[in-house]
C-alpha cells in the first residue's frame, strides 16, 4: 500500500462550487455530492478519450531533448492492467484495452462493474458524459440503501503480497462467482473511487487519502491497489490518482491525469449532497461475493496490517513557490534537476550530518520497451559541495564554484544511466540470476545453489544501493498539486519533485521512527535551503552580470 504504490494529487477544477473548497464546508462524512459523481464522470469521460488516443496510436510521440523520439511501449501498459499476487512472484493481466469496455466503481467498498461504452452497429461508442453521470449516480444510490453491505474484500489488496495471494486463492475456492468477479475487476480498464469522505484543503489530509486509502473507512478501504491506476473523488470534488508501480512508470500515467484535469467541468455543477431515494431508471451490477469465517480472518488481518502500516508512515506535499526553474536556469545559471538534487544532498546533510547513498530515476526510453536506471547523486563532487556549504569559513564564489562541479558531475552520470551506462540494473540482473543459478554437484550428482559472488556480499557495495533518499522528479504538472512514494528505509526519505516555472511541489515520506527521520524537518529544511541557495547563486551571479557591463 505504501512502497509499492504512488499518488498524485490534481488541483481543483476551474467551475468548483467555491463552498466545497474550504475546511468547513458542510458536506459531511457519509454524503456524496453531486459535483463529486459529476467530476469523476467528467474525468472518466476524458481518460477514455486519452484510451482512444493510445488504441488509435494518435499521440504525440514523446521527446526528449535534442528532438529525440522516446519509446511509446508503456502507454500500453497501464490500461486494462493488473498486479495478480502469486506465491512469492506476482504476475501481470492485461487483455487488449481495444477490447474492454467496462471499469469498476468503488463506493463504501462495495465494487460494482460499469459499462462506459455501448455497442452501436459493428463497433463500440464511448458514452457521454451524462450517460457515465447517471450510471454513477445509480451506484451510489443504490450503496446509500443497502441494508446489508458486502465485506470489505477489497482491503486485501493492501497487504503483503504472499498474504493476499493465499486469501486470493482461497477466495477462488468458494465458488464460481468468486472467479467472475476477480476476473471482471482485473479486466476492467481501471478503477474509480468515490469516497464519501473527504480530506478537506490541507495537502497532508489529502496526501493521506490519496495515498493510504478512504480515511472514513479505514486506511486500504475502498481502493483495489492491484489496479494500474485508480481515480479517487472526494464528496467535495477534489481528486487523486493512486498508482501501481510495477508495469508502468508514473510519469507516463500523469500526463493520462493531466488530461483527465485539462478541460473544466461543465453542465449543472451542484454542490447539494445526493439523495438516496430519489428514482432512477439505472441497474446497477454489484458484485456479490462468497465469503467464509476463513475470509473474514484475513480481512481483518490484512486491516490491522494496512492501519499499521499508514500509521508508520509521514507524508507531505512541501508546495514552493519563491522562485522554479526560470529562475535557476536566468539567474543561477544552474540545470534545473541538478540544482534540485544538489537542494535535497544538502538537506539531508544539514538534517543528518552525513552523506548517503542516492537513487534519481533515469529514463532509459530512448531505447525499445526502456523504462528507467539509476543515477546515483552521491559523488565525490556532492559530498565537496555539502562539505563547502556547511563550512562558515567560505565565501559566497567558493559555494557556488563547488556547486558548478557538484551539479556538472550530477548531469554527466544522468546522461550515462540514460544512455543505458549505468551499473545497478545490470548487478541487479546479476545477482538474481546468481541466487537462482544452479549447478550440479561432482561430488553427490545433485543440483546445488551456487554461492553469490564476492561483490553480492561486499558491505561496501550493499551500503552503495542503501537508498535513504529515494527520488525521482516527473514533468511540470501545471495541474497537478503534488506527488509521490513511499521511502525504502525505515531510515530514509521517498521525494518526487514537479518542477516548473515559477513554483516547485515536493511530496515527502519517511517512517515514524523516533530521533532518526521526520517529513516535517525535512520539509522545513528544504524549505530553508532553497532560499540559502538562491540567496548565494545570486550574490555570485549578480555581481558577475554587473562587472560584465562594465
Amino acid at each position: 500500500m505504501i512502497n509499492s504504490n504512488w499518488y498524485i494529487l490534481g488541483q481543483d477544477d476551474a467551475n468548483h462550487p467555491k463552498e466545497l473548497l474550504t475546511n468547513n464546508s458542510p458536506i459531511k462524512s457519509g454524503d456524496f455530492t453531486h459535483f463529486q459523481v459529476r467530476r469523476a464522470a467528467h474525468m472518466i469521460y476524458q481518460g477514455l478519450e486519452y484510451k482512444e488516443f493510445i488504441d488509435n496510436q494518435t499521440l504525440p510521440v514523446d521527446m526528449m531533448r535534442g528532438n529525440k523520439a522516446q519509446c511509446m511501449w508503456q502507454y500500453s501498459r497501464f490500461i486494462g492492467v493488473t498486479r495478480v499476487p502469486l506465491h512469492q512472484c506476482d504476475a501481470l493481466v492485461q487483455e487488449d484495452p481495444a477490447t474492454l469496455h467496462h471499469i469498476i466503481v468503488l463506493v463504501r467498498d462495495q465494487i460494482y462493474k460499469l459499462m462506459v461504452y455501448r455497442q452501436q452497429n459493428d463497433r463500440w461508442v464511448r458514452l457521454t458524459t451524462d450517460e457515465i453521470e447517471s450510471g454513477l449516480l445509480a451506484i451510489v444510490r443504490h450503496v446509500q440503501q443497502l441494508r446489508t453491505y458486502q465485506p470489505s474484500v477489497s482491503v486485501l489488496t493492501s497487504w503483503d503480497r504472499d498474504n493476499w495471494a493465499v486469501a486470493r486463492n482461497h477466495l477462488l475456492t468458494l465458488g464460481q462467482s468468486n472467479r467472475e468477479i476477480l476476473n471482471t475487476i482485473e479486466t476492467g480498464l481501471f478503477a474509480v473511487a468515490l469516497d464519501d469522505h473527504n480530506g478537506g484543503a490541507d495537502l497532508a489530509s489529502r496526501t493521506r487519502t490519496i495515498f493510504c486509502g478512504h480515511q472514513g473507512l479505514g486506511n486500504g478501504h475502498n481502493r483495489w491497489y492491484d489496479k494500474s491506476y485508480t481515480l479517487i473523488v472526494e464528496n467535495n470534488g477534489k481528486c487523486g490518482v493512486s498508482g501501481e508501480h510495477s508495469p508502468v512508470d508514473a510519469l507516463t500515467v500523469s500526463y493520462l491525469f493531466d488530461h483527465m484535469l485539462k478541460t473544466p467541468c461543465t453542465g449543472q455543477l451542484s454542490a447539494a449532497t445526493v439523495v438516496a431515494d430519489q428514482p432512477t431508471q439505472e441497474t446497477v451490477d454489484h458484485m456479490l461475493w462468497n465469503t467464509d469465517d476463513q475470509m473474514s480472518i484475513f480481512i481483518n488481518e490484512a486491516k490491522a496490517t494496512a492501519n499499521a502500516t499508514a500509521a508508520f508512515s509521514d507524508s507531505d506535499v512541501l508546495y514552493f513557490d519563491d522562485f522554479g526553474t526560470d529562475w535557476i536556469k536566468k539567474v543561477g545559471k544552474l540545470p534545473p534537476d541538478a540544482f534540485f538534487q544538489m537542494v535535497l544532498q544538502l538537506t539531508y546533510y544539514r538534517l543528518h550530518k552525513k552523506v548517503t547513498a542516492t537513487y534519481e530515476t533515469a529514463s532509459t526510453r530512448k531505447y525499445l520497451r526502456g523504462r528507467t536506471d539509476t543515477i546515483r547523486t552521491c559523488s565525490i563532487e556532492s559530498k565537496q559541495f555539502v562539505e563547502g556549504w556547511t563550512n562558515p569559513g567560505l565565501d559566497a564564489k567558493a559555494k557556488y564554484d563547488l556547486l558548478l562541479k557538484a551539479t556538472a558531475s550530477h548531469r554527466k552520470y544522468t546522461q550515462i544511466s540514460s544512455d543505458g551506462h549505468g551499473c545497478d540494473r545490470h548487478l541487479l540482473v546479476l545477482r538474481l540470476l546468481n541466487a537462482d543459478h544452479q549447478m550440479r554437484s561432482s561430488v553427490t550428482g545433485k543440483l546445488e545453489s551456487v554461492p553469490m559472488h564476492p561483490i553480492f556480499k561486499d558491505p561496501i557495495h550493499a551500503e552503495s544501493q542503501t537508498w535513504r533518499l529515494s527520488t525521482s522528479g516527473l514533468h511540470e504538472g501545471v495541474r497537478l498539486m503534488g506527488t509521490g512514494f513511499g521511502a525504502v528505509y525505515q531510515d530514509g526519505y521517498g521525494i518526487n519533485y514537479m518542477p516548473a516555472r515559477t513554483v516547485v511541489k515536493f511530496g515527502i515520506e519517511s517512517k515514524h521512527v523516533p530521533e532518526t527521520v521526520s517529513t516535517k524537518k525535512f520539509a522545513e529544511t528544504l524549505r530553508q535551503t532553497l532560499r540559502d541557495m538562491r540567496a548565494v547563486c545570486e550574490e555570485v551571479n549578480i555581481v558577475n552580470d554587473k562587472q560584465s557591463k562594465l
